[in-house]
This record gives structure tokens, sequence and C-alpha cells, in this order.
């Protein structure tokens, strides 16, 4: 038994020495493809052997019939039969097409939320890109709108960045998106937002807001500009004054004409270059040297708050002696007057009453001290701060019910008040107020702010209400349109009932080609979804699509309706009719419409137009001056061009 063990032992041993000198003197090679089994061929004589040269090591010849082995020392090509293509080879067989859609092709735009640009600006777009696309593959900057029209603003680019140009035409101060696309394969990057700087406005006119004012020799005049659009802003006044890259608005100018003088503003201009002008200011010198002084406005300071300051409008007309000062003093009823201005030469006076003054009437008046001059007195009211008191209601409301909870309000009003929930009333003029509120859950009502003409006073008190919510149910209401293009966004009007969860989410779902519902993207608000309806079928013109709303916590769905989905640029116009007419006459030749979402717009081709019919089929009147065949040249509808098809031939005998 030992030697037969010893025998077999010894027989593993040389044949292991053999391979492993086979595998020193082969030189690798490179990896062979077992191609397809031949019939066996004939032996064919061999040349006699040449000299074996020593300085090569050949390749044993695989056996006739059998496929070539590929050598151990490469990677893998072919499995252990030699005649099978391994998972390795058969990738790299694979077409070009079928390999690249193993890859994930991605466009991400770099951030841009540092821009601030002009429509008709240039702008840089960086982006970066993942995935082997086409080596004549190229990428396009679009810009969309609101409305989600989507228009190239670039040249196609190979790399980043790509350099676009802000449409002229585009409005200033509004947001768009901007997305890159590539051309092989189609992907699109992810849409950004851009807000455009708006061009400037320019309006002048008097601090007062009026356009005229009377001042006398030596005194100010103040003047208001008003802008808009993005700042800062530059403007120049017809006077030459010059303001550079302000940030005030509106923007206050003091200008002292020895004579009366008109001031407009000539130019006006921002980062997105000149823009638009109105309005006039004219001040008038008085040369009367007699002087006035006369209160004017007086119902804007009728109720006055202690503490609280406020302007005193006046007129002082007239030639004052040198050093004079204006002087605001107010009384009782039967009392002396007492100062409560500090003396002021601008004719422009702001003052407050003392907080020892206490609620009641009071007379008020003007004093100029050189000379000494006394302006009518005008009845004024101190009024006390307000306190507002949020009085114990207890209410119990149904689902989507409102109530009334009652506000008493004391001191100086209009006033105003805020709830704890965000409900907001004011110019509140008589108390107690009965304040309307719609809550979806058990609230208790606090008061978060009020006050009134002396501004936010004090405030207390608390109410509780209760609401009784019905099972959470979903109504889609009648769609504004049962016909719609493909790719547009329309509206969803709904009403919901019961109670939902916080983290709740309401969608639009849609059946697609298959008959499944899919989610559509939505925007939710209080009374409708807006959603963007996907695209038709390749094929289809025209489909009726399922449609439906659904919430996710707890989840419900309406009712389903129908809609129906019409493809973009598949408007159809068929022209047909014949008749004979004499000369100068006009007969009527017959268009009609398919595939398309109305109104139409077409040309037909002696250049007649109509726009925006309804009408299908649609006569029309033509008086051709000699025999005339009438095509259609263009086509639009509500989803885009069409196309036209038939003629109408018209003959005219002479």
């Amino acid at each position: 038994m030992f030697r037969f063990v010893f025998v077999i032992f010894l027989g593993l041993f040389l044949m292991t020495g053999h391979a492993e000198a086979q595998r020193r003197t082969v030189s690798p090679r490179k990896q062979l493809i077992a191609p397809k089994k031949k019939a066996p061929e004939p032996a064919r004589s061999q040349a006699p052997a040449a000299a074996k040269d020593t300085t090569k090591t050949e390749v044993p010849a695989a056996p006739a019939g059998e496929s070539a082995v590929a050598d151990t020392t490469m990677p893998s090509a072919v499995s252990a039969t030699g005649d099978t293509l391994t998972e390795a080879a058969n990738e790299a067989k694979l077409p070009v097409e079928k390999a690249d859609s193993m890859h994930a092709y991605k466009i991400t735009i770099e951030d841009i939320s540092y821009l601030s640009v002009c429509p008709g600006t240039n702008v840089t777009i960086p982006f970066k890109t993942d995935g082997p696309f086409d080596e004549d593959n190229t990428f396009i900057v679009h810009i969309i709108d609101a409305t989600g029209k989507s228009v190239p603003i670039s040249l196609p680019v190979k790399k980043s960045p790509a350099k676009a140009v802000i449409p002229s035409y585009k409005v200033g101060g509004e947001v768009y998106r901007l997305q890159i696309i590539s051309s092989i394969p189609v992907i699109k990057s992810q849409e950004v937002p851009l807000r455009l700087l708006q061009a400037p406005a320019a309006k002048i006119d008097l601090i007062d807001g009026t356009q005229t004012v009377r001042i006398m020799p030596g005194q100010e005049a103040h003047l208001r500009i008003n802008l808009t659009g993005a700042a800062p802003w530059s403007f120049r006044l017809s006077d030459s004054t010059t303001v550079l890259q302000t940030l005030s608005n509106p923007h206050y100018i003091t200008v002292k004409p020895a004579d009366v003088k008109a001031y407009r503003v000539t130019g006006v201009s921002n980062a997105c270059g000149s823009g638009t002008t109105s309005g006039e200011a004219i001040v008038n010198v008085n040369n009367n040297p007699e002087p006035k002084l006369e209160l004017k406005e007086m119902e804007k300071i009728a109720k006055l708050c202690a503490g609280v300051p406020f302007q005193v409008p006046f007129n002082a007309t007239g030639k004052y002696k040198e050093g004079n000062k204006f002087v605001v003093q107010i009384a009782e009823r039967n009392g002396a007057f007492k100062n409560i201005s500090t003396p002021d030469s601008s004719g422009y006076i702001t003052t407050q009453i003392p907080d020892s003054y206490k609620p009641g009437e009071y007379r008020l008046r003007v004093t100029s001290t050189a000379p000494y001059l006394v302006s009518q007195t005008t009845n004024v009211s101190i009024v006390s701060p307000t306190v507002a008191t949020l009085q114990k209601d207890s209410l119990r409301l149904g689902e989507n019910e409102s109530g009334e909870l009652t506000v008493k309000f004391s001191g100086g009003g209009p006033w105003f008040v805020l709830l704890s929930d965000g409900t907001y009333e004011n110019n509140i003029q008589e108390s107690p107020h009965k304040v309307k509120v719609k809550p979806f859950y058990d609230t208790n009502y606090q008061i978060s702010s009020a006050g009134g003409l002396c501004g936010v006073g004090k405030f207390s008190g608390s109410a509780k209400v209760t609401v009784k919510a019905p099972p959470a149910s979903i109504t889609l209401d009648k769609l504004p349109q049962n016909m719609v293009c493909a790719g547009s966004t329309i509206d969803i009007p709904y009403k919901t009932e019961g109670r939902y969860n916080p983290n709740n989410k309401f969608t639009v779902q849609m059946t697609d080609k298959s008959g499944r519902f899919v989610t559509l993207p939505t925007t939710v608000t209080p009374t409708a979804m807006q959603v963007k309806i996907a695209a038709a079928a390749p094929g289809d013109t025209s489909k009726i699509q399922k449609i439906r709303i659904v919430s996710s916590s707890p989840a419900v769905s309406s009712a389903i309706e129908e809609l129906e989905v019409i493809a973009p640029d598949k408007a159809i116009a068929e022209v047909s009719g014949r008749g004979t007419v004499s000369a100068g006459r006009s007969t009527r030749i017959q268009l009609r419409f398919k595939n398309g979402l109305p109104p139409w717009s077409f040309t037909l081709s002696d250049g007649t137009a109509i726009n925006g019919t309804f009408l299908n089929p649609y006569l029309i009147s033509v008086s051709p001056a000699s025999t005339t065949e009438y095509t259609i040249s263009s086509l639009k509808s509500g989803c885009g061009t069409g196309t036209g098809r038939g003629s109408a031939v018209v003959t005219v005998e002479n």
C-alpha cells in the first residue's frame, strides 16, 4: 500500500515540474477569442522544418479542428471549455449605443446665485457633466419664463462655461429659470432661478406730494424724487444737480431758487442703463414784503398722541426779518398758550406733545418772532394709547366654518389687531369689534399685537375655539376646460373636508399610456392645484386621459375626471371648395380643422389672414381677379403650429 501511494506522489511531482518549465519558456500571448468550430481539413504535406531559432519561443499549434485556447497568464475572455464568451467579452462586443445606456448622464449648473443681470446683457453659465457624451454633442442654455416657455439663448458649446445673452424683451424685476440641454444624447440640467434687474424710472414732486410751492426769497424748498427699478440710481435735474449711485428712495433735495423755477428729472440710470422720467415741481418765489402766517391741512393734526412726533403744516409768506423763528404753541380750552417746539427757521417744524398733557381737547397755533405774528388756531384732540382686550368667548365650529371673536378697544383709533393665528384687521372704527376666524383645529386665541393712532398699545385676553371635523375627503371641481395641450400648465380646482396630518401632501395624478396613474408635478394653492400635463404618447394627436387628486396622509382620492390631451404642432387645416365666379364677384371656400385646440389662426396662399377663430368648419369669402387655387400657407392653434391640406379652386370667367 505504501509503495502504491509513493508512485502516485512521484508522478504528480514530475507533471508539476514539466508544467512549470513550459510556463517559463512560453512568452505571454494576447487574449484569443475562440472561433466557431469547422470541419476537419485533410492533412497537408509539410515543408521540411527549418532550423529552430533558439531566440524565440514558439507557441504550440492547436490540433486541427479545435479552437485555440487563450493563454492562462492573460485575463480570461473565454470559458473553461473555450467555446463560450464570458460576461466581459460580451460587454466588449456590445454596440456603442447599448454600452452608453449603461451609464448615467447628468448636467449640473453650478452656483449662479451671485449673478445680477439686466435684459439684453451677457451672462456666463458654468456647469459640470457626468457620462460619456458623444464627441459631436453640444450644450445650449435655455431661459424659461413663468408660463414654462423655454427659448435658447446661447450658441452651442462643447464644454463649460456657456456664454448666453439674456433677451432684451424679458421683463426686469421678474424671476426666470435657466437650464442647459445637451444634443447627443438629449439631457436636461436642473432649473436654476435668475432674477433680472429692472430698468430705472424717476418721478419728481415736492415733499408733501404736491406739484407747486410758494416760498419767500432766501427760503428753501424740498424736492422729492421717487425711484423705481434696481438700486443704486444716478440722476440729473434740470438745474444740473447730479446725484450718483444713491440708495435712498425717495431721494430728497433742498433747493433755494432766487426766482420762480420748474424742476424736472432730465435723466436717470442704473446698472441696466437709462430709464424714464416724469413729473415737475414748480417753486414760486414770492417777493411780497408783507409777511403772512397761516396753518394748512389742519385735518392732519386733528388727533395727536402724547410723546409721538408730528409735523405742523403751515405757510409763511412775505418778507420776514433776519433771525426770524417759528414756534408751535398749544393751550387748553380756556388756558394760556405754551411753546411745545424749539424755534425753527425752515418752515417745516416737527414736534411732539409732552407726556404731561392728559388726553382731552386743546388749541394749537404757530407764531413768528420777527415780526411777531400769530396764525389762526385749530382744535386738536390729545388721545390716549390703545388698550385692546380679547373677550373670553368659547366657540364650537364645524369643519370649514367661521366664527366671530370680540375685541374691545379704548384709546385713540382707528385701531388694528393681530391674533395669534395670524388673523389681522386694521382701520377698525368701532368698539367692540367682531373679528372673523376660521380655524382648522382646536385653537386657543390670544392677541399678538394691537394698537391705534398712538402706535402699539397694551393688549390682553384669550378665547378658545373647538372644531368638529368630518372625515377627510377631496372634491375635484369641474375642470375649467376639457381639452388641453400636452406639456401645458393648467389649474385643477378642488375642495377638501376633514383633517389632514401636518406632513400631508396633495398631488395630481394622470393615467399614462398603459392606463396606470402617475404623479404629475403639482403646485398647491388654497383653491387650485397647478400641474404640468405630461407629453402625449408618440403618434397620438389626441387622447382621453383620466385625472384625479390624491393626498398622502391620510391616503384619500378624489373622483376621477376625464381630460382630452392634444399633442402640440399636430393641427391640420383642410381647404376644400370649387366655384366659378364672374370677375369682381366673390364666393366662399371652406376650411375644416382637426387635431388642434381652438382658436385657430391661419393664412391663405393669397395672403388672407384670419386671427383666432373658434368656428369649425370655417367659411371665408374670396374675390380673385383671375382663376386661383387656394391653399394654407401657415396655421397656428392653441397647441402650436400645424399644417395645411387640400386646396380650393375658384375659376374666374371674363
